[in-house]
């Protein structure tokens, strides 16, 4: 018979958008010409006013997940793996290497410059 048993209970803190103001909300963007810095001190100011106003605490700290997105394109950044430079379904030619950049046209031309490799014949469609 399957038994559970709960361990390492926490508290989750999620703060409010930077652009929301209860009475009206826009984009983070809007809000704040810095929305990571302004997130992050809000998220500081959260965690030191629960290290000052609650007893039977712990730890408190901030947390966040990183995204890493392309400077050009703003799709997420992902690269070719060893395995798919190796294969031609997944290589823009025979200079694809791991690491290469796969979002867009820009983001490979950089990667290539950087590092000495010829450039794609990218194909002009009409």
């Amino acid at each position: 018979m399957k038994r559970t048993t709960r361990d390492d209970y926490r508290v989750v803190v999620t703060p409010r958008r930077l652009g929301d103001f209860g009475w009206m909300s826009m984009s983070d963007r809007m809000a704040s010409s810095d929305p990571d810095r302004d997130m992050r001190e809000r998220c500081e100011e959260i965690a030191a006013a629960v290290k000052r106003h609650v007893d039977n605490v712990g730890s408190v700290e901030v947390q966040f997940t990183e995204v890493h997105t392309c400077s050009h394109c703003d799709l997420t950044w992902e690269v070719l793996t060893a395995v798919e430079a190796l294969m031609a379904s997944h290589r823009q030619d025979e200079h694809s290497v791991e690491g290469e950049p796969v979002c867009c046209d820009k983001a490979i031309d950089e990667f290539r410059v950087e590092r000495g490799l010829p450039p794609v014949r990218w194909e002009v469609t009409s």
